[in-house]
């Protein structure tokens, strides 16, 4: 086990090697997800196992842990989005290896360069941020559902009351 994540590793030949790395990732340093965050502050914990499967499909398969700080789209106001992700990716070097995945995983291309470790978690923890961050709770939002007052519906006249009216006079 190998317990710090280097940023650049050749997801092939550790798959074949079979290794584990463990260590934190700053949030700051995940370039990709911060034009989604509200603060680029605090650490995930990141665990990757890299292997061969019976079947003899490399896989890189991890869990992410952590918080992410996000704006709730009802309130505006900051909100901590806590994150426990497993995933598990199967290693293709084409789209046709790709369609031929098991359903367990989701597939990964790798090239002949050493993949950047915190675009794969960036990757990952973008799919699991929500399409509207919003606190779980109104509660949170309190200040801002007391203040709102909705619309008042008008009876506006049907946009089809023209025509009927135009056809009584034929």
């Amino acid at each position: 086990m190998i317990n710090h994540l280097p940023d650049r590793l050749d997801l092939i030949a550790t798959a074949e090697a079979g290794r584990v790395l463990r260590g934190t990732v700053a949030v700051a340093s995940l370039e990709r997800l911060l034009p989604v965050l509200n603060s680029d502050e605090g650490e995930l914990q990141v665990e990757m196992e890299l292997g061969k499967d019976p079947n003899g499909i490399r896989y890189l398969k991890g869990s992410i842990a952590g918080e992410v700080v996000l704006k709730c789209q009802r309130c505006l106001d900051n909100m901590s989005l806590p994150l426990d992700l497993a995933f598990r990716l199967g290693l293709v070097t084409s789209e046709v290896a790709a369609d031929a995945l098991p359903a367990r995983y989701e597939p990964l291309l790798v090239t002949a360069e050493p993949a950047h470790i915190a675009d794969i978690i960036a990757e990952e923890v973008l799919l699991a941020i929500p399409i509207v961050p919003r606190h779980s709770d109104s509660v949170a939002c309190q200040e801002f559902i007391k203040d709102y007052k909705p619309p008042v519906s008008e009876q506006r006249e049907s946009p089809f009351a023209v025509l009927a009216g135009l056809k009584l006079k034929q």
